[in-house]
């Protein structure tokens, strides 16, 4: 990651948009990191390649985006459109970039700018959907505490878990085409609530979407997601509430209905069970 804390790589960025930089490159043993961002973007957010982007644009470099929630789109120099929904990940070259921005409430995701330092076989624009997304979360939490602590060993260590990651990421869409029928389907159905989540979802419509029983689909999401249904959609439901409380631009009560919750009570009975504080306790209230 290059530049000051001071710096910015690209303009007309969210507040919530964290450039994680630390004074120079770090180089790993797969990898050399250039940039990294963690962007909690809105309906304002758009970045234009290379009129926003203060760095040149390297050509061996790599980047990869991790979508947590939302939607994003991508716009490449040969037109075509990438649509990125929450829980997937993409590896792209920087110089194909020539725009990407919001679409829709937010678009929370990790962009980072990398040079592999040896062989490493990478996909090229093709997604994978995260269906253990908390394990990578868990990860990149821990990349954020390692930058901040600002010394040359912690950045190194948060360079290696990125490569980790990348490597992770890597696998899993070289895996794609080996996946069961039943991965495919609940992967799926993941990406669409993810893009529409703000539609009650019910445990038998996501089974008619599925075209399957209840019963079934319990099972595959147990199997891939290590929760039921409803407790998916719900955590789902209140990871996006906390997000659109942290920009600061909504009410709990609106984000209580945009989301669907009966009220305000119940709304911030859920989230407090989840995460421990009220969401009167974010600037958001």
């Amino acid at each position: 990651m290059n530049g000051k804390k001071s710096l910015c790589d690209v303009k007309s960025e969210t507040t919530y948009n964290i450039p994680l930089v630390i004074h120079e490159n770090v180089i790993s043993s797969g990898i050399t990191l250039i940039s990294l961002w963690h962007t909690l973007a809105d309906e304002s957010y758009q970045v234009v390649w290379p009129r926003d982007k203060k760095k040149p644009l390297i050509e061996n470099s790599w980047v990869v985006v991790y979508t947590l929630q939302g939607c994003g789109e991508i716009i490449l120099r040969d037109r075509s459109h990438i649509t990125l929904h929450g829980n997937c990940v993409i590896f792209l070259k920087p110089t194909e970039i020539q725009s990407y921005y919001c679409d829709g409430l937010i678009w929370e995701q990790y962009w980072m700018e990398f040079i592999p330092t040896g062989a490493m076989r990478i996909p090229l624009s093709q997604k994978a959907v995260i269906y253990n997304g908390e394990v990578f979360n868990k990860d990149l939490c821990e990349v954020t505490r390692l930058i901040g602590l600002e010394d040359s060993l912690s950045d190194s260590l948060a360079v290696a878990f990125i490569t980790k990651l990348i490597y992770q990421w890597v696998y899993l869409i070289v895996q794609a085409g080996t996946k069961e029928d039943s991965l495919i389907k609940i992967e799926k159905l993941l990406s669409q609530l993810h893009t529409d989540i703000q539609k009650r979802w019910t445990v038998d419509e996501m089974a008619a979407w599925m075209q399957c029983s209840e019963q079934y689909l319990r099972r595959l999401f147990m199997k891939y997601t290590g929760k039921s249904p409803k407790a998916y959609y719900l955590d789902a439901r209140l990871d996006l509430a906390l997000s659109l409380l942290q920009q600061g631009s909504y009410s709990i009560s609106k984000v209580a209905d945009m989301l669907n919750f009966f009220d305000s009570f119940h709304f911030s009975k859920a989230f407090k069970r989840k995460f421990g504080y009220a969401p009167s306790m974010l600037k958001g209230k």
